[in-house]
């Protein structure tokens, strides 16, 4: 197997990341790679179908429909074609449209930046179903090295960071699904760097979507202009310090994090040797909306169960969690779908009643329910002093940013706790296919019909046989439009 850049200290981080992901010899696809990226893929076609009818999907369908686009590739859940550009910004959005896709630890939520590119890309060219693997396990790699490098300093200067870096996995992939060599990879790094971009303050509206559908878009784009011999600079990640406050002191790095606020040596360590696909690291969602409470929305629902509580017997309910869960779910108030996803009382209150936390608890509708609103009224958040160590990125230093606590209040005077660390589909109690197949079931139901589920789920799983990733396309929108 050969891995050009693995140990070469004289070239540049970019070089060597550019190298890594197009020059490495298409056997380090091993079956147990293979495997870990279909559970990606599925997972992340389960987000991407139910994406596709959301309100930001929709609106951004409508959008690329009046701009207008050479057909090359299929917008999921809908049929419609585009360019590969505009198909990958809208499959973007539906990805991440319902914070429904997954979440790798200290890089973010990889498959949903990373696969609509490859996607619209192998579709356009007829690749095969390995190639397409092949393109996704590369880009998920590279996304998570330089993410491991710029995080969590990039977090705490305002940025997104699936906005800033998901374009550049999408990039190297296209490049290699291209046939083009390294030195365009590392050009379509340096345009990526200055095309996707996205502030945290978005997070909570439709423009967390839009950050990972606009670098989705950025990754393709780039990858054509430098098919096309667009020159920039070379090694856009590192920044030169010849001249103090020139144009080259400013790479990718320094310009998103602060001078020197990054690890660059993480984003080379064991290059080619390890792979983030080989490692248990990332978190299947099984409730919709932010990451850091899935362990106490388990919590909660097993200890309503358990005692077989009602809402007319709370008195209080109080959850205690780390000030990263608090950071990402900050509002106090469903004020939309968006920002019910990362209300920390709204989902407590509705895992309580509902006794499940899905699709449908966060809908428009069950959001304006008054029995929940009242119940939210009876629901406390705190920062206790033993869970304000946990400031840091999630996985790192045995930081566990959903290490949570429950106490209920009754009225009759009980008080009943549940400590919460892990929830289901978390590397601790990691999913299982068949745990998968069933999400995909779920969130394909309104949209496609039983039969093309069931084929859809049998053609990823032997995804590395398919011959044309066009026939896996054709079983992702409505038969009536086939």
């Amino acid at each position: 197997m050969r891995h050009p850049a693995k140990k070469d200290i004289q070239l540049s981080v970019t070089e060597q990341l550019a190298r890594f992901a197009i020059e490495s010899d298409a056997s380090f696809l091993n079956a147990s790679l293979a495997d870990s990226a279909k559970m990606k893929i599925l997972d992340t076609f389960a987000a991407m179908i139910a994406g596709s009818q959301a309100p930001s999907a929709r609106i951004s369908l409508k959008t690329i429909d009046e701009i207008g686009g050479v057909p090359q590739a299929t917008v999921i859940g809908w049929g419609s074609k585009t360019s590969m550009p505009n198909a990958g910004f809208v499959n973007g959005v539906s990805a991440h449209a319902l914070e429904y896709d997954d979440n790798t630890a200290g890089a973010g939520h990889v498959s949903g930046c990373v696969l609509p590119g490859c996607l619209a890309v192998a579709e356009h060219l007829d690749l095969s179903g390995r190639k397409l693997i092949e393109a996704f396990a590369l880009g998920f790699e590279v996304f998570c090295r330089m993410a491991h490098g710029l995080r969590p300093f990039i977090i705490d200067r305002g940025w997104h960071p699936q906005a800033v870096i998901g374009g550049h996995g999408v990039a190297v992939a296209a490049c290699r699904m291209f046939g083009l060599d390294q030195m365009a990879a590392r050009m379509a790094m340096g345009i990526v760097t200055s095309s996707a971009t996205g502030v945290r303050k978005n997070v909570g509206s439709m423009g967390k979507a839009f950050h990972v559908g606009n670098g989705v878009r950025a990754g393709i784009f780039a990858a054509l202009l430098a098919r096309n011999q667009f020159q920039v600079d070379p090694d856009i990640i590192e920044g030169s310090d010849e001249v103090a406050d020139g144009h080259e002191r400013f790479g990718l790095a320094d310009t998103y994090n602060g001078i020197g606020n990054y690890r660059l040596e993480r984003m080379l360590e064991n290059l080619g040797s390890t792979f983030e696909l080989s490692k248990n690291t990332t978190m299947v969602r099984l409730h919709p909306g932010s990451s850091a409470p899935a362990a106490a929305i388990d919590g909660m629902i097993d200890l309503v169960t358990a005692n077989d509580l009602n809402d007319g017997e709370v008195e209080e309910i109080c959850l205690e969690c780390t000030p990263q869960c608090l950071a990402i779910a900050p509002y106090r108030e469903p004020i939309d779908e968006y920002k019910a996803k990362f209300c920390l009382r709204y989902t407590m209150a509705v895992a309580f009643i509902d006794r499940k936390v899905g699709l449908e608890q966060y809908s428009q509708a069950r959001i304006g329910d008054e029995r929940l609103h009242r119940l939210m009224q009876r629901v406390t958040v705190t920062v206790p002093e033993d869970l304000k160590r946990h400031k840091g990125q999630w996985g790192e230093n045995g930081v566990n940013w959903g290490e949570a606590r429950i106490t209920i209040k009754l009225t009759d005077g009980r008080v009943l706790q549940q400590a919460c660390s892990h929830a289901k589909g978390w590397p601790e109690r990691p999913s299982s296919w068949q745990d998968l197949c069933e999400k995909f079931a779920d969130c394909a139901a309104p949209v496609l019909e039983p039969g093309q589920i069931r084929d859809a789920i049998a053609t990823i799983g032997k995804l590395e046989d398919l011959r044309s990733v066009r026939d896996l396309v054709s079983l992702l929108v409505p038969a009536r439009v086939r």
